[in-house]
């Protein structure tokens, strides 16, 4: 329906603003009764001032009764099966939720992903600085990780009790009844001291059987350390795949913990494969072909290999076929047309690979384990 709309020549900025009069359910004249998006789109293209008059009207009449109309716009990246037609549909739904900024009433959220965001064609217009400061990014710090795990702990059907009880006696976290569950303390939301001594006492102190092996690291920060991407930034799935198969496997009878610094790492390569997998199945296609040329490289290595190995395997011919490889909406990397070296701040983009001091690139454990390339040190890769 969006292609057909363009197609017939009407201005993106109209569609998004058709939608949100549809979706706030703006009173006449504005035609309620269509039953067509044409002839709504058609209304606005014809009445720019009275739609203005309408959303003004809405917006007051909903912040004088107290209330507030969210329209939500998600999945952008559907809008069409090529960045050359998305980049115009974006752009215009970023200009009208700029104009609806000072409608109290009236409030437009937008999930937009990293990629889009730092596309400039999509921003090139007047005071998009004024909509990028207003983001709001969804990242996970590790206290909020754990704050999460140990509310499901905590909640339990069969094990809850206990947990609670244990950081009740042995860390002075009491936790609070609330309909339907319990409050996590907020000791234990907040304190990542507190937060360690309660992992420690799942996964033990450190990621060897030493003793004194603190140089491998410790459990409580090993973990999310290993699972971050080139933004710094860990996804709550990663997380609890992680700990989810880590918790699968045996543990060793003269362990004392529930879980050993082994089966964490297995956990890590778990993550590290389902997170790959949604990554190159389901949101970026083109990511998958990038990488196959580079398992069993190391890293970090100079850009230049990674530029070799794809010519070598000739991956920008593999790429460019993905679109025709589906029926479903398959976009080439943002700045496929100019060139590799474009494309591989695409996949900087996405914290797939980062950029050292020296120029050379690095690959977080998180998408390196799965794709196969090695790391001196790090954690086995898949094979």
């Amino acid at each position: 329906m969006l292609a057909r709309l363009v197609e017939a020549g009407y201005a993106c900025r109209h569609i998004w603003q058709a939608v949100i009069a549809k979706q706030a359910a703006f009173p006449a004249p504005f035609p309620v009764a269509a039953t067509s998006w044409q002839e709504r789109v058609q209304w606005i293209r014809d009445n720019t001032e009275e739609y203005a008059r309408l959303e003004y009207g809405v917006g007051a009449e909903l912040e004088r009764s107290g209330h507030k109309h969210l329209v939500l716009f998600d999945a952008l990246d559907r809008l069409a099966d090529s960045w050359p037609t998305i980049r115009p549909l974006a752009r215009a739904l970023f200009q009208v939720a700029l104009d609806t900024l000072a409608n109290r009433g009236l409030r437009l959220k937008l999930f937009v992903r990293p990629d889009m965001l730092a596309d400039r064609e999509i921003l090139a217009f007047p005071d998009s600085s004024k909509l990028k400061a207003r983001r709001a990014s969804l990242t996970w710090r590790r206290v909020d990780l754990y704050a999460l795990l140990f509310q499901c702990l905590g909640n339990d059907k069969q094990h809850g009790e206990m947990f609670r009880t244990h950081c009740l006696e042995n860390f002075q976290a009491p936790w609070l009844g609330i309909e339907g569950g319990w409050a996590l303390p907020d000791s234990l939301r907040r304190d990542e001291r507190l937060q360690q001594a309660v992992f420690d006492a799942i996964a033990g102190p450190h990621m060897a059987a030493d003793p004194h092996g603190h140089k491998k690291g410790f459990p409580y920060s090993w973990l999310p350390n290993h699972l971050i991407d080139g933004h710094g930034q860990v996804s709550p799935r990663s997380f609890f795949a992680a700990l989810w198969r880590a918790s699968a496997e045996p543990t060793a009878s003269d362990w004392r913990y529930a879980l050993h610094f082994n089966q964490i790492k297995l956990g890590v390569q778990e993550a590290s494969k389902i997170r790959v997998a949604e990554l190159s199945q389901e949101d970026y296609p083109w990511v998958a072909p990038l990488m196959e040329p580079l398992r069993g490289q190391s890293v970090p290595c100079a850009a230049d290999e990674v530029l070799a190995l794809w010519r070598r395997a000739n991956t920008l011919e593999r790429v460019s076929r993905i679109p025709s490889e589906n029926v479903e909406v398959r976009l080439l990397p943002p700045h496929f047309e100019d060139g590799p070296k474009a494309m591989l701040k695409d996949l900087e983009d996405l914290g797939i690979i980062e950029f050292l001091r020296d120029g050379r690139t690095q690959m977080p454990d998180v998408y390196r384990v799965a794709f196969g390339l090695g790391r001196k040190g790090g954690v086995k890769p898949l094979q």
